[in-house]
């Protein structure tokens, strides 16, 4: 596969799965959609959606341009040839592990420092009562540091296929999206073992503190962070 068709299958996920962020959203915020299964009973107005875009916007574009710049000067690096669907499954779990266990090391200290905190992180925490879109309603600063956890974990395989890169990018979005939508999660996935349901992080923007880990949860039960009752 050429570097020109893998970035442009990357800019179309990342902009199709943002699409989806925004429908999400507008769906939840102007038209109540799911309204009866709301974790929190404090209603967003779709006025306010619009009013974070723009801050959105301006950090999807960046995410776009920098995965851009990726693939196309640093590929040798993170990817590598496809081997197998097994080892692909591999490489996801992989990757994701590592980025959720910096992703839970970063997003603590993000609270437990008052100044970055007060500085970066309370941007995020504006939502109280989060929906779909503000997954990345957030200082530029904090997702872009939250980038080099994944980055970590391919270069520790020695790269992953583009294939797999591509799965982790719709895995690790959808999954940042749902966490977000204030809606409750779905009855069947709170069968897969250790899986970061939409609870286990509403909660945390509820409390703001505790539940500090994304994708998985095992991270808050071994560090003693995970809220209890949760």
């Amino acid at each position: 596969m050429t570097i020109e068709l893998m970035i442009i299958i990357t800019v179309v996920l990342l902009v199709t799965i943002n699409l989806y962020g925004f429908a999400y959203s507008t769906l939840v915020t102007k038209y109540h959609f799911l309204e009866q299964k709301k974790i929190q009973s404090k209603i967003n107005t779709f006025k306010l959606l619009l009013e974070r875009t723009p801050l959105i916007l301006f950090n999807v574009s960046i995410l776009i341009v920098l995965n851009v710049i990726g693939i196309k000067f640093f590929h040798t690096i993170f990817l590598t040839e496809f081997n197998s669907y097994l080892y692909l499954g591999y490489e996801v779990l992989f990757v994701l592990i590592i980025d959720d266990f910096f992703f839970y090391v970063l997003h603590r200290k993000m609270h437990e420092s008052t100044y970055i905190y007060k500085k970066i992180h309370k941007i995020h925490h504006r939502a109280n009562t989060p929906m779909p879109f503000e997954y990345i309603y957030v200082h530029p600063l904090e997702w872009m540091s939250g980038m080099i956890g994944p980055f970590l974990g391919m270069y520790m395989l020695g790269g992953i296929s583009f294939f797999a890169y591509c799965v982790y990018l719709i895995v690790r979005n959808m999954h940042e999206i749902h966490i977000h939508s204030g809606i409750k999660t779905s009855k069947y996935l709170k069968y897969i073992p250790l899986y970061g349901i939409n609870e286990h992080h509403d909660i945390h923007h509820s409390k703001r503190m505790g539940n500090y880990a994304s994708t998985f949860t095992f991270w808050d039960i071994l560090l003693k962070t995970k809220i209890k009752g949760n």
